[in-house]
């Protein structure tokens, strides 16, 4: 199983004036009224994954969502309301599960983390799908604490802190190299050819590439690596000649095109 931790850490010590309440404290529960709140939030209501850049033997992966109590801690465990919008497209113990036995912000503490495991099933590759979680106040928390409102060049936007998004796919785009506006298009197209998702996807496979490196904005010009390049196109292109020769041609996602790599390995 793979893991991608989602944590921001810090308290708050005070929130910006544009914030529904001034100043908020973390240990003043009077001024806080034990308000509980998404601690990303504070730079977006938005949490991503794709399974596009994963190799195809993963089938699931588990994100980490910190869930934070403005106050003091308690000596005591104090459950807290975390509602599923009806409006989510996730279907529960399909594309999602709930890993957590219960929702708690444990004695002596002021956080608890929700383990959210998502299945990589077919729907994803045609389209993303949503979860949309929302923190609502119970006996033991209030949501004092509930927007930011944030303007930059004259664009308002504001944040939930008590609200979060959650999509998942499976469908990759090109790394920024292979991109058809990046400067190093010329060169990539070269040896590689057009993107396509099942394309990479092999060639991550075949050359145990770690995704989240070739991913990366600097990769290409990094220790050389776009030399790589040529010896995933050689490469490939053996494979995919010998693939035909033995009757097995590997297509495209459409399964009419043949896919080759690109001019420079032919």
């Amino acid at each position: 199983m793979k893991y991608s931790f989602v944590y921001l850490a810090g308290f708050f010590f005070c929130l910006l004036t544009a914030c529904k309440k001034d100043r908020l404290q973390v240990y003043d529960d009077e001024a806080s009224g034990n308000s509980i709140y998404f601690p990303l939030a504070e730079s977006t209501n938005q949490l991503s994954y794709s399974f596009g850049y994963d190799k195809s033997a993963v089938t699931q992966t588990t994100l980490r969502v910190v869930i934070r109590a403005i106050g003091a801690p308690k000596d005591f465990d104090r459950p807290y309301k975390l509602v599923i919008a009806d409006s989510s497209t996730m279907k529960k113990e399909v594309d999602y599960k709930i890993l957590n036995t219960e929702t708690s912000i444990r004695k002596g503490k002021v956080a608890d983390t929700i383990l959210i495991q998502l299945n990589r099933t077919p729907v994803l590759k045609t389209a993303p799908v949503f979860l949309y979680l929302q923190l609502q106040p119970n006996e033991h928390f209030e949501n004092n604490m509930l927007t930011r409102t944030v303007i930059t060049a004259g664009t308002v936007t504001e944040y939930h802190f008590n609200r979060l998004q959650i999509s998942s796919d499976d469908i990759a785009g090109p790394p920024p190299f292979w991109m058809e506006k990046s400067p190093y298009y010329s060169w990539t197209f070269n040896y590689l050819g057009t993107f396509s998702s099942l394309k990479f996807q092999l060639l991550i496979n075949r050359f145990n590439l770690k995704v989240e490196e070739v991913v990366s904005p600097n990769w290409f010009t990094t220790g050389g690596n776009y030399y790589r390049l040529s010896g995933w196109g050689f490469g490939m292109q053996a494979w995919l000649n010998r693939m035909e020769a033995e009757n097995n041609t590997v297509y495209e996602a459409d399964g009419v095109t043949k896919m080759k790599m690109g001019a420079g390995v032919q």
